[in-house]
């Protein structure tokens, strides 16, 4: 999966340093691309540019710092609970335990989702509506991880990614959730089988929580999951410059700004209440499902990454 990106990324690049006359060279068994022009020297690491200032990468690589940092400066943004692992971050656990904090989360919003604190498209992310739940969420990523972080569940109308560049916004999609229509006579796994859905760990995770054996209702509508990462089937949608576009991007640009980005992918989301929250702040910019999904997809990403090259030199 991870060498797929490289070679979207790295096909672009190498384009555009053609293009614009920029010296490419791959170090590090490809990992680093240098790219040098008029005595200047800047680096691609993976999905990495050095647009971003290394202390605002390292927030955004961090979903609590980053909700710390944009509720700090008064940016919309889901809550995020940080919770230690007791066997390998003793120290931050208070008296009472980890569970009391849990539990008073949980009575209060009903539902929580349990994700680890530095990852990304959805991997490890579970949706908890119960007790039992939250104990094998919890109990399965502290076997990898020294801290992880809670969210009350939102309800969530719509997802949306922006890509942001030094306070402008050039591309907003709409996450569409994969979804099947029952016929009355085909169970979900024959229905699901006409989606084509990516053959990837996030995939496979999703399915294994559905009955592929029941039969949908005719004209019964059955989503994939409540995730919305492209990773797991998801569609996007490129979004018109209508006012629901002038909300997110004026959320993008407040929160882009509070964390001193330069180049990220900035999600948000809609509620059925119709507000808008910041998701995450993602300080590596790839979109190679996004640039296969949609028929000028790669070159709409190459158009933004040029920018980014310009800003760079």
């Amino acid at each position: 999966m991870e060498e797929s990106k490289e070679r979207f990324l790295d096909k672009i690049i190498k384009e555009l340093c053609s293009e614009m006359n920029i010296k490419l060279e791959e170090l590090s068994y490809g990992w680093v691309l240098q790219l040098s022009k008029n005595g200047k020297v800047r680096h691609i690491t993976r999905n990495h540019f050095d647009n971003n200032p290394q202390a605002s990468s390292e927030i955004a690589d961090d979903k609590y710092a980053t909700y710390e940092v944009l509720k700090s400066q008064n940016v919309p943004v889901i809550k995020h609970t940080m919770i230690f692992n007791p066997a390998t971050r003793s120290r931050y656990v208070p008296e009472e335990g980890i569970w009391s904090m849990i539990e008073n989360e949980f009575i209060k919003y009903g539902a929580l989702v349990v994700k680890p604190n530095n990852e990304c498209e959805g991997q490890g992310v579970e949706l908890c509506r119960n007790q039992k739940e939250l104990e094998i969420a919890i109990g399965k990523l502290f076997q990898t991880h020294a801290n992880i972080s809670i969210c009350p569940y939102y309800n969530v109308k719509k997802e949306y990614r922006t890509f942001y560049l030094n306070g402008e916004v050039f591309l907003i999609y709409a996450k569409t959730k994969p979804f099947v229509i029952g016929d009355g006579k085909s169970t979900l796994e024959e229905r699901i089988k006409s989606l084509n859905l990516p053959k990837r760990k996030v995939v496979e995770d999703n399915l294994k929580k559905l009955d592929m054996t029941y039969v949908p209702q005719k004209n019964q509508k059955v989503e994939i999951s409540w995730k919305h990462n492209l990773s797991g089937g998801s569609i996007p949608i490129v979004l018109e410059k209508d006012e629901i576009y002038q909300k997110i991007e004026q959320l993008a640009i407040q929160a882009g700004q509070a964390m001193n980005m330069n180049f990220a992918t900035i999600d948000i989301i809609q509620t059925m209440e119709d507000e808008f929250y910041v998701l995450e702040v993602n300080s590596g910019v790839c979109a190679t499902i996004f640039s296969e999904s949609i028929a000028d997809g790669y070159e709409k990403m190459k158009n933004i990454y040029r920018e980014a090259l310009k800003k760079l030199f």
